[in-house]
């Protein structure tokens, strides 16, 4: 299977799942997805993968993840790969790999990570511009003293076949300026809270589940276009 494929299937797999109910399914405080990375973890950090061969993801459930076979989750990284990184479970740490399929996620060997440097309060200039995660957008500008945002989110797709949904998608919007604190913002837009933290080049989105209509999050990692 190529390391495309590979990738494309972990994407599938976790877009399929609500991220409400991965975290049901998975082990108490393993959960490590694609779909659930940016709501469910912290500590947000990028680290460059080392040593040699393919550093496989390994799955959150039955046991995992344990460095078997049997816990590969469908995807892999290779040495020089940077990859984003969250919280720690024993020997192993969730890792998120973005891309332009959508990126992939889940536990790998922690020993096989070196912390790479990122600014604990990036400059104004560098959160600014437009941010795209699939069809969602943010786009981020300065406005006096404050970051303003103003973004678009969308469940399934912005544009989704029209024979399984005549109506459209479910959409969501935010408008909302924060003082950002260290490398995170909060923006508020009436029952819409979004929180975003620029690690390097991406950024973090999570929101509390009530920017829009049903399914509809800005939950994702961000890259700017």
């Amino acid at each position: 299977m190529t390391r495309t494929r590979a990738l494309w299937l972990a994407i599938a797999f976790a877009g399929a799942v609500p991220p409400h109910a991965l975290h049901a399914q998975a082990a108490d405080g393993g959960s490590c997805r694609n779909g659930a990375f940016a709501s469910m973890q912290d500590g947000f950090a990028l680290a460059k993968v080392a040593g040699a061969g393919r550093l496989y993801f390994l799955g959150d459930m039955d046991g995992c993840p344990r460095d078997e076979r049997a816990c590969h989750a469908g995807g892999y990284v290779v040495p020089g790969d940077t990859v984003l990184t969250g919280r720690a479970l024993g020997a192993f740490r969730c890792a998120f790999y973005p891309n332009d399929a959508g990126g992939s996620a889940g536990w790998v060997r922690a020993d096989r990570l070196q912390p790479q440097p990122v600014p604990a309060a990036p400059p104004p200039h560098a959160w600014l511009g437009k941010w795209k995660d699939g069809d969602n957008a943010l786009v981020l500008r300065r406005e006096g003293g404050m970051l303003a945002a103003k973004g678009e989110a969308y469940w399934p797709s912005a544009d989704p076949p029209q024979e399984q949904f005549p109506g459209g998608p479910n959409v969501g919007g935010l408008e909302g300026k924060a003082a950002p604190a260290g490398n995170r913002a909060v923006f508020v837009d009436g029952e819409c809270r979004v929180t975003a933290t620029l690690v390097g080049s991406l950024l973090v989105v999570a929101d509390n589940g009530g920017c829009g209509g049903m399914n509809v999050r800005f939950d994702g990692v961000y890259r700017r276009r």
